[in-house]
């Protein structure tokens, strides 16, 4: 057995180990109970992601910048191709990477392959930028209207100084690309700095056109930055409404325990860091129940509703992907789902 499968099964015998101790701790009563509980609430957990995934394809369409006699793609597949791909990103275990290959593959249809892919990395770079001002809004929140001793106080200081150095690097990263840069640092690194080298002597022109294409948006088309910055951070601030949903269906079970729309942004906060710290962890097992129930505990609610809450929030995950998984199948497009098999065989 190599390395590598030792290494996931081990990662998976923890993450189990601590998902069955969580059950335990919480009661597999209360656990029912409270998926009975939430009935058809589930439904409007639902439409919200749907709201979350329009969202998503409005600041995906104001990124793309169709030139004349590229043909433009409708809203209708920027929406199916969000869905699927974001559904191929959760089944894609250890990291991430699966629905952007997917995504530059649809793309290519419509525009050269440098500018899909161009057009899918300043998606994703868009997505994560979103989620790192989100963070830094959460923790300056935090210091202003939570009572912290000094240690906590501190730990968060730092934590907003990381952030902001991020944005810092992010804007760098707009305004002259990164993709020659990127390689260049790649080609440092031991193990992949050949294969990184050799891509920068090889692929020279493609990327200096990728850096284009990445640094045009911000330089050229402000407003098309900003419009596809402020959906993706109104998508995070949409998403914290499901707490609050969880917890309003929650009231029977849980009387007088209330949950303000200002904890609910601490809690998917703190959850999605503490979610995308731990990202190797495969398929977030464990992590996003650990994640949930570490927020509720620093604002002092208790652990059970927080279990409740990350299992509703799996199994609406699990809609959206069987969902995705559905468009895939309806629609007329091929795709070549090899990197998918590559990464649970390797």
């Amino acid at each position: 057995m190599s390395k590598r499968n030792l290494y996931k099964i081990l990662l998976f015998s923890v993450s189990f180990a601590a998902l069955g101790f969580m059950i335990y701790k919480i009661g597999i009563d209360t656990i029912i109970k409270g998926l009975i509980e939430i009935r058809l609430w589930f439904f409007v957990i639902v439409f919200l992601w749907f709201i979350v995934y329009i969202l998503n394809a409005v600041a995906w369409k104001m990124i793309i910048c169709n030139e004349e006699g590229e043909k433009k793609p409708s809203f209708a597949f920027l929406m199916r191709t969000t869905i699927a791909g974001f559904a191929i990103n959760y089944i894609t275990p250890f990291a991430e990477i699966g629905g952007e290959p997917y995504r530059i593959m649809l793309l290519k249809e419509y525009m050269s392959s440098i500018k899909a892919t161009s057009c899918v990395i300043l998606y994703s770079m868009m997505h994560v930028f979103a989620h790192i001002i989100f963070w830094m809004i959460s923790t300056v929140l935090v210091l202003v209207f939570f009572r912290l001793s000094w240690i906590p106080f501190v730990c968060l200081s730092v934590l907003f100084a990381v952030f902001c150095f991020a944005v810092l690097l992010f804007i760098r990263g707009y305004r002259k690309g990164m993709a020659v840069r990127m390689f260049r640092i790649l080609s440092k690194i031991p193990f992949i700095k050949k294969w990184a080298r050799q891509i920068s002597v090889t692929k020279q022109d493609k990327l200096k056109e990728m850096d284009y294409h990445i640094s045009h948006l911000h330089t050229h088309r402000r407003s098309s930055f900003y419009w596809s910055f402020a959906a993706e951070l109104a998508s995070r601030f949409l998403m914290c409404c499901e707490v609050n949903i969880i917890m309003y269906a929650l009231a029977v079970m849980f009387p007088g325990l209330s949950v303000s729309f200002l904890d609910a942004i601490v809690i998917t906060a703190g959850y999605s860091l503490f979610a995308n710290a731990v990202f190797f962890i495969p398929m977030q097992i464990a992590s996003k129940e650990g994640g949930y129930m570490l927020a509720f505990e620093v604002l002092g609610l208790p652990s059970s509703p927080a279990f409740i809450v990350s299992i509703i929030t799996r199994i609406r995950e699990l809609f959206w992907i069987f969902t995705g998984i559905l468009l895939l199948k309806i629609s007329k497009e091929k795709i070549n789902t090899s990197y998918i098999k590559d990464e649970y065989s390797k």
